[in-house]
């Protein structure tokens, strides 16, 4: 697939390195002074102003940070039938969750564009084990096709794929990752984690 990654921090340079290795085409949406190019170009992913990098993207992966996200997203047009995987945390400079008035992040995005299709994931670990393969991650929508398409990819990442459901499920997939950057940051677990769906022996 051709897929556009917005934001080249930690989870979207991961994702893109994850992809890459699994065969799609993937875009850098990057201005000409980004510090990121070079990262970029490391990995062989093609460069482009945002609002060139989205026209031609069957997936746009949203990668950051939530304070960026409002004004990032609208300078981009209308996002009209694209799948919009949503990968952020609406966190504060404290590392507390945001609740925005739709009820998490993922619904604000879908409520400043109600043409996309808004898909939540990759928010409940850390960018360091995206791609590792003892975890889960999580997704929800309320667009069957989008929904099995990031299946799909996050299987690519090797990964587990599990649905949530529903898009006002993002809240819930928003607590947990604000638990795991909790005990992450806080040092209260030690070393790799995440949460895993756990099904009784044989059912």
């Amino acid at each position: 697939m051709k897929i556009c990654v917005l934001g080249f921090g930690h989870v979207g340079s991961q994702l893109a390195r994850l992809w890459t290795a699994a065969g799609h085409r993937l875009l850098a949406s990057l201005r000409t002074c980004s510090k990121h190019i070079d990262a970029a170009q490391k990995l062989g992913i093609e460069i482009l102003e945002p609002r060139l990098a989205i026209q031609d993207a069957e997936v746009i992966a949203l990668a950051l940070p939530w304070q960026s996200v409002d004004v990032a997203l609208h300078s981009l047009g209308p996002l009209n039938g694209q799948i919009l995987i949503d990968a952020t945390n609406p966190i504060n400079s404290d590392l507390n969750v945001i609740v925005p008035g739709p009820g998490s992040g993922g619904q604000q995005i879908a409520a400043w564009f109600p043409k996309a299709r808004v898909v939540k994931a990759f928010n409940t670990i850390g960018a360091t084990y995206l791609g590792n393969t003892a975890f889960d991650i999580y997704y929800c929508s309320d667009d069957p096709e989008a929904a099995g398409v990031t299946h799909h990819l996050i299987e690519d990442t090797q990964m587990r794929p599990v649905n949530v459901g529903p898009l006002k499920n993002a809240a819930y997939l928003e607590q947990m990752a604000g638990l795991w950057i909790d005990l992450a940051v806080k040092g209260r677990i030690q070393g790799p984690f995440g949460f895993n769906l756990v099904r009784e022996h044989g059912r």
